[in-house]
Formats: structure tokens, sequence, C-alpha cells
């Protein structure tokens, strides 16, 4: 090897090694947990409670075994969760998957007396206690790109009804109890007539209420009324919502149109409203206390929702979600709930159609259905499609018009007409050319015309 080859080799080397930490650093780019996600693997209840779990993921590989445990110490030390204190009272075992990118946590028993909220609570790496990296660069020694203390947002739910976060019975210290409509844990009556829209009463059961439908009309003033018992009192209960528009097994966190009403902990209260769609107004919610029923002393947080619907809906459940100060929770679903018919008070809805490279600008008639601004008729699959126009005859009042039902008929008639004056069938042969007939003995058409019967009849 040439001085010249040894030392090109050797600059080489230099520079792979004076590189080689900023490509690291690059490949490693520091990052928090990607998301935590609340599941009940049975749905057996709608709250928190001993076997339900949380998933964890990662964003790249951990330094984690595959498919190793981590112990209640272990998620203590490596992960912080606020405001809830699943983290220093509760206990749980972790298991990372075989990619060492996802932990599921399994919670085992339940000692604390703040239970996490899906869509409040957030998870994050704990950087000043854990020892979490990325496995591409970490070391025996816990060296090489830590996971970032990025929080993230709690989602998921635990159970089938989402905002359920009560904790099992037993299974907590202090108020454990939610909020209820009409029955308790135990399957004891503390309500009646929990629900109430414009007059009709029914008592609420414990999940699903059989309702009867309904029907109102748009523009229309409707009341609805809920009566809620807490054992901490009518004070106690901070949080209610209303949706509608539930199709089955939807929850209320699918609805486009809830009420909402809170309480702070001073007494002040506010109606929030989501409604992206305007299909409601003059929403006003009345609170009072009333007996929750007559053969009971215990008064009942009586809600009344006063509101008028702009716009149909697509589906007609009904749902309530009700929580008090400590975050017990429950929700109830009302079937078959309320059908909204009438006319839309709202301008319909416009769209773009795209039809053989041409953009149509459409107008909505009726769900799933439009026209375009030259009155063709368009239907919603996925996409906007042009309907079909099959070209069919219509009457006119002239059956000489080709798009006359009986402009067939009336061809053939002049046909028949034609032949009485003159058949050309006559005196043609096979081929449709003039034949001289030599029975006539004469060659020239208009000889032959003329010595026809027919012809010179007329």
């Amino acid at each position: 090897m040439s001085a010249k080859t040894s030392l090109l080799v050797f600059s080489m080397i230099l520079l792979t090694i004076a590189v080689t930490p900023y490509l690291t650093q690059n490949a490693f780019a520091a990052s928090g947990i990607s998301s935590a996600v609340a599941d009940d693997p049975d749905d057996a209840d709608a709250r928190y409670s001993v076997a339900d779990t949380i998933t964890i993921t990662f964003p790249a590989a951990t330094n984690a075994t595959a498919s190793s445990t981590m112990s209640n110490t272990g998620f203590r030390a490596n992960f912080t969760v606020s405001p809830s204190d699943i983290d220093t009272a509760d206990t749980v075992t972790g298991v990372w998957n075989a990619a060492r990118t996802v932990l599921t946590v399994t919670i085992n028993t339940i000692a604390g007396s703040i239970p996490p909220i899906v869509g409040t609570d957030t998870f994050q790496y704990d950087v000043a206690n854990g020892n979490l990296f990325y496995a591409g660069n970490a070391t025996a020694g816990g060296a090489g790109t830590e996971f970032l203390g990025t929080t993230v947002t709690l989602t998921g739910d635990f159970g089938l009804f989402v905002a359920a976060t009560v904790f099992p019975t037993g299974g907590c210290s202090g108020d454990c109890e939610e909020p209820t409509l009409g029955l308790n844990d135990d399957g004891r009556r503390l309500v009646d007539g929990g629900f109430t829209y414009n007059g009709k009463s029914i008592d609420v059961e414990r999940f699903f209420t059989p309702y009867p439908l309904v029907t109102v009309q748009t523009g229309k003033e409707n009341t609805a009324e809920f009566k809620i018992f807490d054992n901490g009192g009518p004070n106690n209960i901070r949080h209610f919502e209303l949706a509608f528009g539930l199709a089955k097994g939807e929850s209320i966190g699918t609805s486009k149109v809830v009420i909402n009403w809170d309480k702070s902990f001073d007494g002040i209260e506010t109606v929030t409203l989501d409604d992206p769609e305007n299909v409601l107004e003059n929403i006003q919610v009345i609170t009072s206390e009333g007996f929750c029923s007559d053969d009971q002393s215990q008064k009942c947080l009586i809600i009344q929702v006063v509101h008028t619907f702009r716009a149909p809906l697509d589906f007609n459940i009904l749902g309530t979600n009700v929580w008090d100060t400590r975050r017990n929770a429950w929700q109830n679903y009302y079937n078959h709930g309320i059908e909204i018919v009438g006319e839309s008070l709202n301008p319909p809805k416009e769209y773009d159609g795209i039809n053989k490279g041409h953009i149509y600008h459409l107008t909505e008639t009726g769900k799933n259905t439009a026209v375009d601004e030259f009155g063709n008729a368009w239907t919603l699959d996925k996409t906007w499609i042009k309907n079909y126009i099959k070209n069919e005859r219509q009457d006119t009042g002239d059956m000489r018009n080709r798009t006359h039902s009986s402009f067939g008929t009336w061809k053939q008639m002049q046909g028949e007409m034609a032949k009485k004056h003159f058949d050309s069938s006559k005196i043609q042969g096979i081929d449709k050319g003039f034949v001289a007939g030599p029975e006539y003995g004469i060659s020239h058409r208009e000889q032959t015309l003329q010595k026809l019967a027919w012809y010179n009849a007329n």
C-alpha cells in the first residue's frame, strides 16, 4: 500500500469516528411515549376496576427484555400519572410485547382514592427515576438515548360505557358510590320516574332503559327532565351531559349533539353545547331539588333541559352521563328514544361532485341525495355519484315526436298506408331490384305499374 493510499484510509477512519456520534444522535432523536389506552378486556362493568388494562406504546423499541414482566415497583419508577394516584397507591403488573414497543399494564389491586379518568389523566415517562432507553444505542450501563417525559392523555375506556369511572364495591376508601337516575349497585330502586320527556315519565334501569319512541317536530320546544340521586346529596353532583342521535351500540362520546352542564366547587353552573351541525337551539338548563320518590325523603337534583330541534337526526337513542365530586360516574341509555321529523330549518348543505372529469356544485336534497346546478340528481355512496338517467319515451301529445311512447305504432301505420298506394315488393326480385314480369311481356317499370290492377284501381 502506498503512502498516499494509507493516508487516505487513515483520514476516512478519523472522519468516521468524528461523524458517528452525530449520526447516532440523529438516528435516535429522543421523544416521549406515543399513547396510553385504557380497556376492560371483558367489558364486564362500566368502571375502573381490577383486571382492567392500560396499554402504553413507545415510538421505538426500548431496552426492555422482549416479552418480559415489569413489576409494580418498576412501573412506579418509570411512569408518572396525573391527577389519579394509580402510580402511587394501586398495584399493577406490566408485560412487554416481543417487539419491546408496547407495555400492557394490568390493574391488580385498587387502594387509591383518585381513579384514572379517560380524557383527563395524563401519562408520561419519568425521566428522573426511569431507565428506559432506545434499544438501538442503549448500553448495559444504562447509557444511550433516553425517552423524554412528554405527556399523553389517557384514551380508550374502562368498559362498555366510556365515561363510567367508579371504583368497584369495597375497592376504595371514602365515597365510591356513583350517582344514579334509578337503581344502585345492588339493584335497589332509589329514584322513581328518573327520566321524563315532554311529560312522559319512566323509571330508569341500570344501563339501558326501554322507552317508547317519542316523535317531535322541528321548530317545536321540548322539555327533558332528569332526577339524579347521589349519596352525598344533590350538591355533590358536578357534571351532567345529555346526548342525542345515538345508534345502537354507540357510546355518548360518538354523539354529534351533546348538552353539558357543570357545577364548580364554589357553586357556579355553566352550560356548554357540542353541536357542530347546528341541530339544537333555544337551550335552557334549569336545576332544582326535589324528592327522589314518594316513599322516601331523599332529595334528588332535578335537571330540566329545554330545547328545540332545528334539524332531524339519523338515529334516535338518548344517553346521559353524570358524575359527582369524586368522579364517580355512570352512563344510561334510553331506547327507542326521540325521533325528529319535519324539514330542516338549516340551509341545505353544499358539496362538490366529480363526473367524467367535470366538477359540479351540489345542493343537498335529503339524506345522501343532492342535485347539481343543471338539475341532475346525485347519490352519496362514500363519494357523490351522478345518477344514471335512462332515455325513456314520453307522451308529448304528438305521435310524430320520436320521444312519444306511440311513435313506433304511428310509424308502422304510415308504412301500411303507403303500401295501399304502391307495394314495391310486387315488382322486386330477391335483390330488391326491378323485375320485368314475363307474364306481362314488358320491361318498363311504368308499363308494369299500369298493368297492375291495384295500381290502376287508384
